[in-house]
């Protein structure tokens, strides 16, 4: 059974009270009106009762008047006092429909953040400072540099947002790790800041990210130096026949019955499996396969 919100569960407390309350307050009218009926019943013959009109859940109700009690002042008295409990019981709701934060802990969770240690990888460590965010130290800067003047990170609220490169590794740190080891809330522990925020910075970054897809998604010509860099490492790492086989697109996998007999490490993927990709080249004269 799905767990209901605090929310949800205080709205519906709020319902039954007012539900009870708006119950209490119309068998109290009932009997008032029982009561001025048998003490006057020389004109009943010419007395018509019309029902009570139900009290709006959504109203507050004014005063006791618009309830149509014609009793004694103690009547009236008591049912200023229902009228009372049904507009607190009204502010309420409101409030909790309207409130952000319904319970703030009386001590909040402590943090040790650890983003800072990023400024010392970058100069002094540089791989435990791509194990982090998965790019090296020159390709963050140059990330933030094109998204640093995206309006996505300028507002007008009297709160500023946390600097670029704050976000930007937030969402790096994201995306550079799965499963346990990347709920918002440990992001949120090792960012020192809350899970909110993490999930805004997350957004806004995206959303910076997705303006500059022409920009940062290209191909280098066949006679570049990155395709050169590309189809040593290609040799490099499977054979000379599979030398332009550098420009291809992930698909499915094809499970193979075994390790095949050449280059069968090569074949190992990150399913425990030895497979076969069916893969598609973007370039002329590169190698399909």
């Amino acid at each position: 059974m799905p767990h209901s919100s605090l929310r949800a569960e205080l709205l519906a407390q709020l319902d039954q009270a007012q539900l009870d309350v708006t119950t209490h307050l119309r068998d109290h009218i009932l009997e008032d009106m029982e009561s001025m009926i048998s003490s006057d019943s020389d004109d009943t013959d010419n007395m018509i009762i019309s029902p009570i009109s139900p009290i709006s859940p959504i109203s507050p109700i004014s005063s006791s008047s618009s309830l149509h009690s014609v009793n004694s002042d103690s009547s009236v008295e008591i049912e200023d006092h229902f009228v009372s409990l049904l507009n607190t019981i009204h502010a309420l709701r409101h409030y909790v429909e309207t409130t952000r934060v319904l319970h703030i802990p009386a001590e909040p969770p402590a943090r040790a953040p650890q983003i800072q240690l990023l400024d010392s990888f970058a100069l002094h460590h540089p791989h435990l400072f791509r194990q982090k965010l998965r790019v090296s130290p020159q390709i963050f800067e140059d990330i933030l540099h094109h998204i640093s003047d995206d309006p996505i990170f300028y507002n007008q609220s009297n709160t500023p947002q946390l600097p670029v490169r704050i976000q930007l590794a937030i969402l790096l740190n994201r995306l550079g790790h799965y499963g346990n080891a990347i709920s918002v809330e440990d992001v949120a522990q090792w960012a020192g800041v809350s899970v909110g925020t993490v999930i805004n910075c997350t957004n806004r970054v995206m959303v910076a990210l997705a303006a500059k897809h022409d920009e940062f998604i290209c191909f280098p010509t066949t006679d570049s130096q990155d395709v050169a860099l590309a189809q040593e490492f290609v040799e490099e790492r499977t054979c000379s026949q599979w030398r332009n086989g550098v420009f291809v697109v992930d698909g499915s996998t094809f499970p193979l019955f075994e390790k095949p007999g050449h280059y069968g490490e090569v074949f190992y993927d990150r399913k425990s499996h030895y497979s076969l990709d069916c893969q598609v080249s973007l370039v002329d004269k590169f190698v399909v396969y």
